[in-house]
């Protein structure tokens, strides 16, 4: 498992992105100051952690993996499919400044500017297009993978210019068939072969490879979706269902 210690906190991180030399990472769980369900480097105060507490964390993940503190921009985490770029204007958003709507994936062409997307269960994935230097942050639940959220960052990345034989992406940890069970309801929205029935009606539903899947369609040049489940290694990452509903949550990082 290619967990990597980063000057005093550990990430997951992807071999492929590596090998592009993109900074890059999904955080594990230690090496911050935050308590109880969230310890200790919980990412977001949205899960109800104290923001006092996650600027914190937020100041210990720049200086140790060497991102921009200043320029820290994430996503707003409302199961939208909604995907905007970053341009000068926008930098900080999410973090110093509050998005005025519902943004589950974010793009950028600006070097120096870390972008952060959060998960405790859902899919992370991280985007790197070499062919123009942008790199891209997705939030994928349930509810993003059906409105195909990952494929349209991939055509955000496209308008600016990319190939998609020249993008990378990288699914990070999220919780994975072995521990997704849903309803019908749900994994009756999802391919066949992403979905095994259980007695009931209730399914175990592969979120990863639901987007593996759609990201290999669009003919991009690699996909890692080799990341752990964060339920059966909730002692590494946060996880919702793991934590019974009060957990901390990851952060998927990325800078040019």
């Amino acid at each position: 498992m290619p967990i990597r210690e980063l000057n005093g906190i550990a990430a997951w991180q992807s071999e492929l992105l590596l090998e592009a030399g993109i900074n890059h990472g999904f955080t594990c769980r230690g090496g911050g100051v935050s308590r109880g369900a969230y310890a200790s480097l919980s990412m977001s105060p949205r899960r109800g952690d104290d923001p006092a507490d996650v600027r914190r964390n937020e100041e210990i993940l720049c200086r140790r993996a060497g991102l921009d503190l200043g320029r820290l921009t994430s996503t707003a985490q409302e199961h939208t499919d909604v995907v905007e770029v970053i341009t000068a204007d926008r930098v900080g958003m999410g973090i110093s400044r509050p998005w005025d709507h519902g943004v589950d994936g974010i793009v950028t062409l600006l070097p120096g500017t870390p972008l952060l997307a959060y998960a405790a269960d859902c899919v992370p994935i991280l985007l790197w297009a070499g062919d123009i230097g942008a790199a891209a942050a997705v939030h994928s639940g349930w509810r993003g993978t059906e409105a195909r959220i990952a494929e349209k960052a991939v055509k955000k990345l496209t308008e600016l210019g990319a190939r998609p034989q020249s993008i990378l992406a990288a699914i990070g940890p999220c919780i994975g068939p072995c521990c997704y069970e849903v309803g019908g309801d749900v994994a009756l929205r999802f391919p066949e072969s992403c979905r095994t029935a259980k007695d009931g009606g209730k399914y175990m539903l592969d979120l990863p490879k639901a987007n593996r899947l759609m990201l290999e369609d669009m003919g991009l040049g690699g996909v890692d979706a080799s990341a752990p489940c964060t339920m059966c290694r909730n002692d590494l990452f946060f996880s919702h269902r793991g934590q019974g509903g009060k957990s901390g949550t990851l952060a998927a990082f990325i800078q040019i």
